[in-house]
């Protein structure tokens, strides 16, 4: 992510469905007021490199860029081993596989940086959260409380992280 960005989060916001918006943010923001949307955008776009990671997945659409997807982390805390992380996949590239891959090359950058854990939290029937966790094949843990399913991804136990890319 870069500061740069704000105006590709701003527009992927408003390609986002009713419900995937309910189901990332946790309330109704169709009538949501457009200044708001745009500082929103701007603050997530300023990214703290040493307590957060965001990575944004853009296609290229009508001969601009566009976000299509939004994996982060932020670190919880003083807890610098543990941090809360979210996805976000515009609703016409979802099921498609890219969630699993942005997630999953957040899940390596958090390792490479000394992540132990990640916390998710998400509804209790976001089935293709719950679904990609699962697909990770990493250990978790998760606990149901008043509808929300708050997930425990365990990563200090597993392989080094690998960069396929980096290596000859």
């Amino acid at each position: 992510m870069r500061l740069d960005d704000a105006a590709l989060l701003e527009r992927m916001f408003y390609k986002l469905s009713s419900e995937t918006r309910w189901r990332r943010f946790f309330m109704p923001l169709d009538n949501i007021d457009a200044d708001l949307v745009r500082r929103e955008s701007a603050r997530l776009a300023k990214v703290h490199p040493e307590r957060e990671v965001a990575l944004l997945a853009t296609v290229v659409e009508g001969g601009r860029e566009e976000g299509v997807a939004v994996a982060r982390y932020g670190r919880m805390g003083d807890g610098d081993e543990c941090a809360e992380a979210s996805i976000v996949v515009r609703d016409d590239f979802q099921s498609a596989g890219l969630g699993a891959q942005i997630f999953d090359l957040l899940v390596q950058v958090g390792l490479a940086r000394g992540i132990h854990h990640m916390i998710l939290l998400t509804h209790a029937d976001n089935t293709g959260m719950i679904g990609l966790v699962h697909h990770l094949g990493l250990p978790y843990s998760g606990k149901y409380t008043s509808g929300l399913y708050e997930i425990d991804l365990r990563l200090a136990d597993n392989e080094p992280p690998f960069f396929p890319f980096s290596q000859h």
